[in-house]
């Protein structure tokens, strides 16, 4: 499943202006994800599905979190890095990762890499959310990480809660495993 969202006419509301998105700080910037329950698991939040964000931009992941959680869908954590993406989908075992390729400059790994070892090793399949859609970047993506699909920045919210949805669908159709390892 391929999915190509642009931004809406006019930009939407929970979406970040083009320039405006501040890149996080070498290793981070942020702390390790917020694990507010009551935040990340509201009424039919489960059912809506599990996410995981990996976005190195701060203002896209607030963002990103805000759309999704007010959406429904439990937001187990955002990670900035690879490293960091692979932990957290380790402990929370969400349905789906949200999952940009172009993460933190200096970084070892970059997001491509992290889908990969996280669907080798937990079977959790990524939703690739990019600017970087060329044929050389898709092609490896495809073939490391069999995504569930593209979401191309700049996206509106609105496109954000439907690719997710889909995507979440699409990963219980596949039997991705879900919820917190014992």
């Amino acid at each position: 499943m391929t999915m190509r969202m642009g931004a809406a006419a006019g930009g939407a509301s929970g979406t970040v202006p083009a320039g405006a998105a501040a890149r996080l700080p070498e290793g981070g910037g942020r702390p390790p994800p917020r694990q507010d329950p009551d935040r990340a698991a509201g009424p039919g939040a489960a059912g809506r599905g599990r996410v995981l964000i990996v976005e190195d931009e701060y203002f896209v992941a607030l963002a990103s979190e805000d759309t999704l959680t007010e959406a429904g869908f439990a937001v187990v954590g955002v990670a900035a890095t690879a490293e960091d993406a692979v932990a957290i989908a380790a402990a929370e075992r969400p349905d789906m990762v949200l999952m940009d390729i172009r993460l933190a400059p200096g970084g070892a790994r970059d997001g491509i890499d992290a889908a990969a070892e996280i669907l080798a090793r937990f079977g959790i399949p990524s939703l690739f959310a990019t600017a970087y859609a060329d044929l050389p970047t898709r092609s490896r993506g495809e073939q490391a990480a069999r995504p569930l699909g593209w979401l191309i920045k700049p996206y509106a919210a609105e496109d954000l809660v439907a690719a997710v949805a889909a995507a979440v669908a699409e990963a219980r159709r596949r039997g991705a495993p879900s919820g917190p390892s014992p």
